[in-house]
């Protein structure tokens, strides 16, 4: 019998799924539902917990119910796998579990479309200049574009793309059906599937920022690329290059980023992450002209927790049949 962990939402959307798998896994799936506000329980509930999802529900409205349900896992002395509903790994509790010999598995596509429609959004709206409109549309002149800011077309540009997983790849098919160069940048070897032009492990990403008019980040933040754009590699892209960052903001050196935007040395910036979130009131990128803030939102869309439930349901198969989780985290 496999005692799993659940929110409310996801045990009543699954029933039927859950009957099913158990049925064809010949293994009774025993659901425990995640208590309420307010409720706790008993260290024998606790020790019943031998699998649990963590569903997109719990940040309905804040981040109070993930907190509570994080902290259930790491009471849980017999837990031995966790499915994220999410693609971010960051979170200290995770690298715990796996010391613990706890398995994870996240949901990498559940939100890879939306945010890399929001990113390739902010590249199209920097590349468009639609930052200078909206100042002259609040000002209410009818202002055009000089020509200095008149841009080279799509076409003649290029995007590295830092972390090909999910995120990047859907962005690379975006942008080269707008006929952008695309160069992937991942330790995992190209295949036909991927769209793009170019391929550099991660070792060779100095050689080719040079190039990059674009430099999107869609890198999970592990211990190799916190702070991996680092100031060094700030400098090596070219004057006038634009920064995507839709991943977390650890990854960029954010002031140094925020001084070559300041300087005019980079034409600009789609952010929705950041060092420190929220972003404080007195940071200098709420004011810089150049930049385009998201709060930490890009992936809102309205079909993400049932793509997140379907990868959960297809994990969960594979855990109770003893087959390889598709999408497991060996790493933090």
């Amino acid at each position: 019998m496999s005692r799993l962990l659940l929110t409310r939402a996801v045990t009543d959307a699954s029933a039927a799924d859950l009957a099913t798998i158990a049925e064809r896994t010949a293994v009774a799936i025993d659901p425990l539902l995640f208590p309420g506000e307010g409720t706790e329980l008993t260290d024998a509930e606790l020790a019943r917990i031998e699998t649990a999802y963590a569903s997109p529900d719990l940040f309905m409205g804040g981040v109070s119910a993930a907190l509570r349900f994080f902290d259930l896992l790491e009471r849980a002395p017999n837990l031995r796998w966790v499915h994220l509903g999410f693609a971010g790994i960051d979170l200290p509790l995770f690298g715990t579990l796996l010391d613990r010999g706890v398995r994870l598995s996240n949901s990498p596509t559940s939100a890879a479309e939306p945010i890399a429609h929001t990113a390739m959004a902010g590249l199209l709206a920097l590349a468009r200049r639609f930052p200078f409109w909206a100042d002259a549309q609040r000002d209410r002149e009818w202002r055009r574009l000089p020509n200095e800011l008149i841009a080279e077309d799509l076409s003649n540009q290029t995007l590295v793309i830092y972390g090909l997983g999910a995120i990047g790849g859907e962005l690379a098919r975006l942008a080269q059906a707008f006929g952008i160069y695309v160069i992937g940048v991942r330790r995992r070897p190209g295949d036909a599937e991927d769209a793009v032009d170019e391929f550099v492990h991660p070792d060779q990403l100095d050689a080719v920022l040079p190039r990059a008019d674009w430099l999107a980040v869609t890198a999970n933040l592990t211990v190799e690329t916190r702070g991996a754009i680092s100031t060094e590699r700030l400098a090596l892209l070219p004057s006038g290059a634009h920064v995507l960052n839709v991943s977390r903001g650890a990854i960029i050196d954010e002031a140094a980023l925020i001084d070559a935007l300041r300087s005019d040395r980079l034409g600009g910036a789609y952010l929705d992450v950041f060092a420190v979130e929220p972003l404080p009131a007195e940071s200098p990128l709420w004011e810089l002209p150049n930049v385009i803030l998201s709060p930490h939102n890009s992936w809102a869309a309205k079909g993400n927790p049932e793509r997140a439930r379907k990868a959960f349901l297809e994990n969960l198969e594979c855990w109770l049949s003893g087959d390889p989780l598709p999408q497991e985290v060996y790493e933090r």
